[in-house]
């Protein structure tokens, strides 16, 4: 009779990882998995945004004209807010209602919240790259967050969303490179289509990513592959087109478009584009890392060469076709290029290109000490911290604007008979700012934000249509006929708002108001003016 030993098989099952003691399998980890010290990390480096954002000074500064064009959309009933939302994408600006706490200023926790989310984005692009683990999302999670770009956006616009959404299509790509699915296929093309609700500018970044993928599959020889990304692509630029022609379109106006003529390529001549993308990118160079737009550009190209010697042809991909995409856009004036808020979404992926690159040197240096990555690491962040401390809790809010403290002083002191009259540029901040008020919104196709505000039930309050010198002119004539119009004994003063003001306007305030008793109140950077009429 022959026995079998079973005690030295058990034992190699054991040390394969095969089975448990008891005989039941054993769930092995898989190389690139995230755990949840993982997610804890990507949870620390979002809170550290916290840290390198001053929040007091966000949550009180008041908001200046371009805030106030968004800020508004609060004040305005749902089914109008379409309308609103020429500078900003609807899904965010409906967003804006979610937030719960915070003051006035509390809007700019949405703005905030996506910086959060582009940092976590980054430590988990870094994890699907499956290097050293932790290492190297750390070091693309700290690149994020220090980003001078990133670290600049404190306004209440979609910025810092489509620097999330920009990220979001770089780990989609990361793990389609990581393992082929179609569900990963679509999820790009979803994130890139309906993503445009929130940050208009993923739509570049996906077809990248899609021109990325086709690239990989030629150089790998898989045709078969390309049907997918080709049915994909369709899918998504169908439903992206969409959405561009039923609620970005119709919001474009021409003050808008002619506001950005300057950051739109020239196509006249080889030698005007490449003056221009020269002009633009040396703009844009103290955002991009190092402040030098050669050193930047070097390390932008080694965190390229690092993705492609690991075998990462899409991603390596990414940028340069990303970039190659704006360009286009701007030459055929469709979006702005060297602008540095629309240009945020693409500009912080260069400093994770060079996270990428001293990571892949990092994993160089493992072949003398494994212990290397994390001294690389240590030493590139200890090279990298002090180029972007400048930029840590700054305040780059415009410090000009301050219409809440006039709203705060007028309504203190607004007496019976009293006029109102409230310039183009500050009647923004005062919709907001005095919602007692109950302001309507007025289509204005003459403006960059197709809409202007207004009080047709409170005759006391006129706003200015424009800037110009008529517009001053005709304000006053209004306010003193309003005076007029009251008894005698009821007959009160003429207050003037004013904010964000034009050289026309300064003339013909100077002009008009000349001669005649005006009182000068200080109460922010543009004073209010108390004109007593005779």
């Amino acid at each position: 009779m022959v026995v079998r030993a079973k005690a030295p098989l058990q034992y190699l099952r054991r040390r394969e990882g095969d089975a448990r003691p008891n005989g039941a399998p054993r769930r092995r980890r898989l190389p690139g998995r995230l755990d949840a010290v993982d997610y804890g990390l990507a949870a620390l480096l979002a809170l550290a945004v916290l840290l390198v954002h001053d929040l007091p000074y966000l949550l009180h500064r008041p908001f200046w004209l371009d805030e106030a064009w968004v800020a508004d959309t609060v004040r305005a009933r749902p089914g109008l807010v379409p309308s609103l939302s020429s500078s900003t994408p609807l899904g965010w600006t409906f967003l804006l209602r979610l937030v719960p706490f915070g003051g006035p200023e509390r809007l700019r926790l949405v703005p905030l919240a996506f910086a959060m989310l582009a940092v976590a984005a980054a430590y988990l692009f870094g994890r699907e790259l499956r290097l050293t683990r932790f290492v190297t999302g750390i070091l693309t999670g700290v690149a994020v967050l220090l980003s001078p770009a990133l670290l600049v956006r404190d306004d209440l616009k979609q910025y810092t969303a489509e620097a999330f959404a920009c990220l979001v299509i770089w780990v989609l790509v990361a793990r389609i490179e990581n393992e082929w699915r179609l569900r990963r296929l679509a999820a790009i093309g979803a994130t890139a289509s309906a993503g445009m609700l929130f940050a208009n500018t993923v739509i570049f970044v996906g077809v990248a990513a899609m021109a990325s993928l086709g690239l990989e599959c030629l150089v790998r020889r898989h045709f078969r592959r390309l049907v997918a990304i080709f049915a994909a692509s369709a899918v998504m630029l169908g439903v992206a087109l969409a959405i561009y022609e039923e609620l970005i379109r119709p919001q474009i106006t021409q003050n808008l478009v002619s506001f950005w003529a300057p950051e739109y390529m020239p196509t006249t001549s080889v030698s005007a584009a490449l003056s221009f993308l020269n002009q633009q990118l040396h703009q844009l160079a103290p955002y991009l890392g190092f402040g030098s737009l050669i050193t930047d550009a070097v390390l932008v190209l080694a965190g390229i060469a690092a993705l492609v010697w690991l075998g990462r042809p899409a991603l390596a991909a990414m940028f340069p076709l990303t970039l190659a995409i704006v360009i286009a856009a701007s030459g055929t004036r469709r979006y702005p290029f060297g602008d540095t808020r629309t240009s945020t979404f693409w500009v912080v992926a260069a400093p994770l290109l060079m996270a990428v690159a001293v990571a892949a040197a990092g994993r160089l240096a493992a072949r003398i000490d494994r212990r290397a990555p994390l001294a690389v690491a240590a030493a590139a962040l200890a090279v990298w911290v002090p180029f972007t401390d400048a930029y840590i809790r700054s305040h780059q809010l415009p410090a000009t604007e301050d219409v809440r403290s006039e709203v705060a002083y007028l309504d203190a002191h607004l007496g019976r008979g009293d006029v109102v009259i409230v310039s183009y540029a500050a009647s923004y901040a005062f919709a907001y700012y005095y919602p007692q008020a109950d302001p309507s919104f007025v289509p204005d196709t003459a403006g960059p934000n197709a809409y202007l505000p207004a009080y047709p039930s409170v005759p006391w309050i006129i706003v200015m249509p424009n800037r110009q010198a008529a517009d001053v002119w005709n304000a006053l004539e209004a306010a003193r006929a309003e005076i007029a119009a009251e008894p005698a004994g009821a007959r009160g003063r003429i207050w003037i708002v004013r904010s964000h003001l034009g050289p026309a306007e300064i003339d013909a305030w100077q002009f008009d108001l000349f001669g005649v008793q005006v009182s000068t109140i200080g109460v922010g950077a543009d004073p209010i003016l108390l004109y007593v009429p005779s």
